[in-house]
């Protein structure tokens, strides 16, 4: 497949199964699934001579971890901007797991602890470098913070595995520590302070 077709098409599959089925006249169950033949039949008008493989290659190659097939259906597999019983129990994580986000809202985690915004679930990385790289599609300065996973565990949070992200409902701030802060943004407003001249 064209690498080009394949990235549209791909994004395009994330929109329909993550957060716009009903823009497409799409029905998914309970679980996120929807039919492959009825999403073929739905945007063959954006893409000529769609083809079912096309979908299955999509979810069998390098996009594997986003969608999953069952039988004759697909879903995505995290990143659901809508409720959905994914059918995940309970994982054991890691030590630690990872978050970043823009300087603005550093201060709203750090104070009331991660909770999801747009999506069903907080998505956590398994490494410090991949959750600042996430977070570089946002800003330049990210902040990167530290979920103590075991002692939240411990405390009843639950986290869902998956691989290559970490799902959880949210995480109290006292599991939570700051690894990496951003830079304050300059002053906007007032007159910078002058350095006094030199004596002669």
């Amino acid at each position: 497949m064209d690498p080009r077709r394949r990235e549209r098409l791909s994004k395009l599959l994330s929109l329909i199964l993550r957060h716009k089925p009903e823009r497409f006249d799409i029905t998914l169950d309970e679980r996120g699934y929807a039919s492959i033949d009825e999403i073929v039949e739905a945007i063959q008008e954006k893409f000529d001579l769609l083809a079912r493989d096309e979908i299955l290659e999509i979810a069998d190659g390098a996009e594997k971890r986003r969608f999953e097939v069952e039988e004759d259906r697909i879903r995505a597999r995290y990143g659901h901007s809508f409720p959905i019983d994914l059918g995940l129990p309970p994982a054991d994580p890691p030590e630690y797991l990872y978050y970043a986000t823009v300087p603005a809202r550093a201060s709203v985690i750090t104070n009331g602890g991660l909770t999801p915004s747009d999506r069903q679930y907080v998505h956590l990385s398994l490494s410090e470098d991949i959750a600042a790289q996430v977070a570089r599609n946002q800003t330049d300065t990210p902040v990167v913070f530290r979920i103590n996973a075991r002692q939240a565990t411990e405390a009843g949070v639950n986290f869902y595995d998956r691989s290559p992200v970490i799902l959880t409902t949210g995480v109290p701030s006292e599991f939570i520590d700051v690894l990496q802060e951003a830079p304050p943004p300059p002053a906007e407003f007032g007159r910078r302070k002058r350095k006094a001249p030199p004596r002669r």
